[in-house]
């Protein structure tokens, strides 16, 4: 990532700057209904105005509040015009960026995604730490990505094994890029740096291009989207999240589900659920694998976000915008045993919010690593 200068001035913003974007966002649709703001689960709590921003987009201003957008998709889930407003927050992230008004300790993430090849500013040869006492068949069209959490992270890489173990069991071929694997840029688009996460897109590409690889499959929700939207740009491998691929999994026959009820509730990722559509995968398995599964009162599209998207797991949270705590408490109250979700992002939140609920939580790979067999 080349070195700004200190003179650089903002880019220009123009009738043909707003053309462009909207062209890509649908922002010239926008009525100011004001539906987006009535869906942003910050709404309530802080001055957000979603519609505001469409606004100053239009005008080429960018308010601050911009950073506290969980990119969760609620507002893009409820506009009636079909307005990207994820992808407008992007884009008027990006002009900060260029005008040097990001929150502290951002630049200092992207350095370590650019320079280490992980959100986590450790060490690339620390990467495959996570395969202990997996073995991985290392062969095959297919590729496991596994992503920086559950690479570096200790928690999330139980995860990784998991899902690692249950492709193992079902016979499944595949291979994993191991200490070559690099960052798949999705903290960086998320947070509006545009120029980052297509070098790092790149990256991958070629990485995959090498290994032959022609289909690819994603741990994280994050990892998921970012890779879908670099890799179709790139004409590179299709791409499915691991509750996908275990799913088909369990219809070929290959992986067989277990007896033992329990209750479980689950909560919808953003990433894998409104940005995704990938909504009855991660249930379906969880029925197949013999638990019984309790919705919340807000479930599937009009799931609660963990909170921890949009780069806000790097940024500082005012206690009063944090939603995990919340969504915690929406788990317990179904009565259910486990709170189950697949996403590295949402265990941690989950986690650190829990608070006095005694509700466990747990990814579903590892909820159903214990019951699946090959």
């Amino acid at each position: 990532m080349a070195q700004a200068s200190e003179n650089i001035a903002p880019a220009r913003f123009d009738d043909g700057a707003w053309e462009a974007l909207a062209a890509t966002t649908n922002a010239n649709l926008c009525f100011q209904c004001g539906t987006c703001t009535a869906a942003c689960p910050l709404a309530e709590n802080t001055p957000m105005r979603v519609r505001r921003l469409i606004r100053e987009a239009q005008f080429g201003e960018t308010d601050p509040l911009v950073w506290k957008c969980m990119t969760c998709a609620e507002c893009n889930a409820s506009c009636p015009r079909g307005v990207d407003i994820v992808g407008l927050v992007r884009n008027l992230r990006g002009r900060q960026w260029r005008t040097r008004e990001v929150p502290k300790g951002l630049p200092t993430l992207l350095w370590g995604m650019y320079s280490d090849g992980n959100t986590f500013r450790l060490p690339p040869k620390q990467r495959a730490s996570w395969m202990q006492d997996v073995k991985v068949p290392g062969k095959g069209s297919t590729l496991l990505y596994v992503g920086c959490a559950a690479s570096y992270d200790p928690r999330a890489q139980r995860i990784a094994r998991s899902v690692a173990t249950l492709l193992n069991r079902a016979g499944v071929e595949y291979q994993v890029l191991g200490n070559e694997e690099v960052c798949c840029g999705e903290a960086a688009r998320s947070v509006g740096h545009e120029a980052l996460f297509r070098d790092l897109q790149q990256r991958n590409t070629e990485s995959f291009r090498q290994r032959g690889v022609e289909r690819v499959i994603a741990i994280s929700p994050h990892s998921f989207d970012a890779l879908k939207a670099g890799q179709s740009a790139n004409g590179g491998p299709e791409v499915v999240h691991y509750t996908q691929a275990l799913e088909e999994l369990l219809d070929a026959g290959k992986l067989a589900g277990g007896a033992e009820k329990r209750t479980v509730t689950y909560h919808d990722p953003c990433y894998l659920g409104r940005h995704n559509g990938v909504y009855e995968a991660p249930r379906r398995l969880l029925e197949l694998s013999g638990l019984k599964v309790v919705e919340m009162g807000n479930s599937r599209r009009q799931a609660l976000c963990c909170g921890g998207g949009g780069g806000r797991m790097w940024m500082e949270t005012d206690p009063v915008e944090r939603s995990g705590a919340r969504r915690v408490r929406e788990a317990a109250g179904t009565g259910a045993e486990l709170l189950a979700t697949a996403c590295p992002y949402c265990i941690s939140v989950f986690e650190s919010e829990r608070g006095s609920e005694a509700i466990p939580v747990t990814d579903v790979a590892e909820l159903i690593v214990g019951r699946a067999k090959g």
